[in-house]
């Protein structure tokens, strides 16, 4: 092990366990049980079960709760400011020319750097390659792999994260990405190994994960050196891939529970873009974003410079703002929505019946995607008495 890798290992320790430190300490003068924006992005807010809050069943709706109580802009003792509420947030877009950027060390960098962000080139880019006329050229192609990656699976027991959202995730970027067939195996790989880089800007991974995911990020780079928009093809594919799978892993994890509303996803294909989209509202793909902002600018009558770090969160009161307050970026949805739409009506088209058969499984260390591991189901046919 080189001493570079010793001393970022050194550095995500520090970093993480100031994020427990200040998560479990109480704050000077401040009421309450530490900080609650240290306890979100340490990205253990899980209950036993490995669920979110949705059901009540953790902490996680309590700390983002706590968030949203101490004001639409605070600065928490992570050094970072933090903007919740959806009047803050608009605010913070018009003002602060706020763009995403990694809160904690990166061993292998994928987001364009601030300068890049501010510019048009690299808007333009991500909206030819992922926007929803770029999208809408595949539809044919993520139909297919949609319809392939349902007839893959048999009734019984599956998951559908690993056998099915996944591996069809993959399939419909590197088609949205024209990844050559000879690479595809490599693309699948190299996309797996880089699944935790969104969460990784706000939470340090352990150094084997942090590893693994600078090797598939490099991985990802190599394949599309040399392209016009390589940039944005590498964004699309660590934060797009991410988002699509995601989304559709919430999206039937909504399901299993539901046998009536699968039934009218079987007798109205249509139904499945009304239901991603209210997955989206409720559960937008990321819950904080981190950013740092080019230009001085007042928010909820507080003054932010340029340069400071900002985390925008999605709290309870703030109802469901943009995954990212970053127009640029809001071109990481339409190949999610896409393939999500395509999958739902694949499956449900191949099954009648869709059961959970065990507890969905979180990542932990996953603060801003909350992703899904695991997601046990039984596929099946009609049952006969």
């Amino acid at each position: 092990m080189t001493a570079a890798t010793n001393a970022l290992g050194r550095e995500l320790q520090l970093v993480h366990a100031a994020q427990w430190l200040y998560a479990i300490n109480a704050e000077p003068f401040v009421p309450g049980a530490g900080d609650p924006y240290a306890r979100l992005v340490r990205g253990f807010e899980l209950g036993e079960n490995g669920t979110d809050g949705t059901d009540g069943t953790d902490d996680a709706g309590g700390t983002l709760a706590s968030i949203a109580e101490r004001g639409p802009v605070w600065r928490s003792r992570l050094d970072t400011w933090v903007v919740t509420g959806p009047a803050a947030l608009r605010e913070l877009s018009a003002g602060a020319e706020p763009v995403v950027s990694a809160a904690v060390p990166q061993a292998e960098a994928w987001l364009p750097d601030p300068a890049r962000q501010r510019t048009t080139e690299i808007a333009r880019d991500l909206a030819r390659r992922g926007g929803t006329r770029a999208v809408g050229r595949q539809a044919g192609s993520l139909r297919e792999q949609a319809g392939q990656a349902a007839a893959r699976l048999g009734p019984g027991p599956v998951d559908l994260v690993a056998d099915f959202a996944e591996p069809l995730t993959a399939a419909g970027y590197a088609a949205v990405l024209d990844v050559p067939e000879e690479r595809r195996a490599a693309f699948a790989a190299d996309l797996a190994a880089a699944a935790p880089a969104v969460d990784a800007l706000l939470c340090p991974q352990t150094l084997d994960t942090t590893r693994r995911m600078a090797a598939g990020v490099r991985g990802l780079r190599e394949l599309f050196a040399g392209r016009a928009h390589a940039e944005a093809d590498l964004v699309l594919a660590v934060a797009g891939a991410r988002a699509a799978a995601d989304l559709l892993g919430d999206a039937l994890r909504r399901l299993l529970d539901r046998p009536r509303e699968w039934a009218l996803l079987r007798s109205d294909p249509a139904h499945a873009a009304r239901l991603v989209e209210e997955v989206l509202h409720q559960r937008p793909p990321w819950r904080a974003c981190p950013l740092v902002v080019l230009a001085q600018a007042e928010v909820a009558g507080t003054r932010i410079e340029a340069g400071d770090s900002v985390t925008a969160v999605s709290t309870p009161a703030a109802g469901a703002p943009a995954p990212l307050p970053v127009a640029a970026c809001a071109t990481l949805l339409p190949a999610a929505r896409a393939i999500a739409g395509h999958a739902l009506v694949a499956l449900a088209a191949r099954f009648p019946l869709l059961r959970p058969d065990g507890e969905p499984v979180h990542m932990r260390r996953a603060p801003l995607t909350r992703r899904l591991v695991r997601l046990p189901a039984r596929l099946g046919e009609e049952e006969t008495r």
